[in-house]
């Protein structure tokens, strides 16, 4: 009941958000069910994080589960804050007419619960159709302002992701094949009877399974090649929208694949794990080119995305206890750090009415806590200490030598460095200098509450580990190792 209540809050919101009540009452209604649907997430969510899963009619949330659900409620409820004032500049300026905030508010919100059922599903099919519902949804958003390269980009976005998920039908048709005769028809594609029975499925199937399940979700996580919709989909997106498209969108594939990963390497040990460390090699690579060459700055930090999800699919392809960890604190390091920077990334773009850094100047000078914001944001993430990434980073290397992948280590290393360069040549020439334009800071407090919250998580999960979090991760390692925690 209470699962269902979190995912169904968000929709009521959503649709109280299509009346004509005005703009104040509008973001009301929008933050109130933000909130409400955060706080029974954490309700919802304490329970499994103690060890007790939840699962009863379609839902099944344990502390994987449980973990990706609090890390979506809650940044998804900083995005609706932040969203207040930036929006209202966007009205102001006339981009955006009071219909189309209100669509706005109806499609972000019916988007949040499509991220919140997809992590609290117990079939590998809903978590599909959870997947592919949240790209539909979040395509409007993309294509918000309707012109030219926003639509675009929404339709780059809706193709090139309906053939991975499209790829990654085959991979659900393939698992429950290799699961044919051996686990009962309304049980065949669920996860827990999928571990429970891993050891005897089909190892030809689950290989199929494995190639149509990686690559069709590695094209929503933005793993290289299919990655091209992503950089397009993030710059044209409200700063809102990136940031919980890249934070916690991103996620939503990578949960199924490590949902799968799980079954897959009781079945084939290393054949997942051989696929996801080419395909997140090949990302870091591509992702690292491109960064130094970026010119605007929505795009760069999409790269950065890239970038880190293959460092995650590494992690996965390495498959240590200590990768595995590293690949779960990867996970919350970046969903925190890419919406602070999306956020601050936000507030140049609206004062200065270009994405293009070249044509950026002055920011700590002009706007100082948007300049203290972005330094820190950049810092973070570029995976500079004292900052998360930067540890999630150092584990996964760490993990590599552990397991005698050297070579890979410094490949890794070597990639990190150019990346920092090129995250840090772009951003600080912008905070520096001046400029002639007429740039004032917005005052806002949702949008400096938001940001604060984020640049607040970062750092404390970059200098502390408390032991509490420290044993959830370690149990969700054991869980991706596929035992039980």
């Amino acid at each position: 009941m209470i699962v269902t209540a979190m995912v169904l809050i968000p929709i009521i919101a959503g649709l109280l958000c299509l009346i004509p009540l005005g703009t104040r009452n509008l973001f009301r209604i929008a933050i109130t069910g933000a909130l409400a649907s955060a706080a029974v997430a954490v309700y919802c969510c304490l329970p499994p994080l103690r060890g007790e899963t939840v699962d009863t009619w379609i839902w099944y949330v344990d502390e994987l589960s449980a973990f990706f659900l609090m890390i979506t409620a809650i940044i998804s409820l900083l995005a609706v804050l932040y969203s207040k004032d930036y929006l209202a500049v966007e009205r102001e300026e006339q981009r955006l007419s009071s219909r189309e905030l209100r669509r706005f508010y109806f499609t972000l919100l019916v988007f949040i619960s499509a991220m919140l059922i997809t992590f609290a599903v117990r079939s590998a099919a809903l978590t599909w159709i959870g997947i592919g519902a949240t790209t539909l949804i979040s395509a409007f958003l993309v294509g918000l302002y309707k012109d030219q390269h926003a639509t675009e980009a929404a339709w780059k976005y809706i193709m090139l992701c309906s053939v991975g998920i499209t790829l990654a039908l085959f991979g659900i048709a393939m698992l429950y094949t290799a699961s044919s005769g051996l686990i009962s028809g309304d049980a065949s594609l669920e996860w827990p009877a999928l571990v429970a029975n891993a050891a005897n499925l089909n190892p030809v199937f689950m290989k199929f399974a494995a190639i149509f399940f990686i690559i069709g979700l590695g094209t929503k996580v933005g793993l290289v090649p299919l990655h091209f919709w992503l950089p397009d989909a993030h710059s044209q997106a409200p700063s809102p929208v990136s940031g919980l498209m890249s934070g916690v969108l991103l996620n939503c594939a990578m949960y199924g694949i490590m949902r799968f990963y799980i079954v897959s390497e009781i079945v084939n040990p290393g054949f997942a794990k051989t696929l996801l460390l080419l395909f997140g090699l090949l990302s870091v690579i591509v992702a690292a080119a491109f960064i130094l060459i970026s010119k605007d700055i929505k795009r760069m930090l999409a790269y950065s995305s890239v970038e880190n999800m293959g460092l995650i699919a590494i992690a996965l392809g390495i498959g240590t206890t200590t990768a595995l960890f590293g690949a779960v604190f990867l996970i919350l390091a970046h969903s925190i750090s890419k919406p602070l920077m999306f956020f601050c990334s936000g507030n140049i773009t609206q004062a200065y009415g270009t994405r293009i850094m070249s044509e950026v100047r002055g920011v700590s000078g002009k706007m100082r806590f948007t300049g203290f914001s972005t330094t820190a944001g950049a810092l973070a993430v570029a995976g500079a200490p004292p900052f998360p990434l930067f540890m999630g980073e150092l584990i996964i290397i760490f993990a590599a030598i552990g397991s005698g992948m050297y070579a890979l280590a410094g490949v890794l290393a070597l990639l990190l460095v150019i990346i920092f360069a090129g995250l840090t040549k772009s951003i600080f020439p912008m905070l520096s200098g001046s400029t002639g334009k007429d740039v004032s800071e917005y005052r806002s407090i949702t949008r400096a509450l938001s940001i604060l919250a984020l640049l607040a998580g970062a750092v404390f999960f970059g200098l502390f580990m408390p032991e509490s979090v420290e044993s959830i991760f370690h149990n969700m390692v054991t869980i991706l190792s596929g035992g039980m925690p």
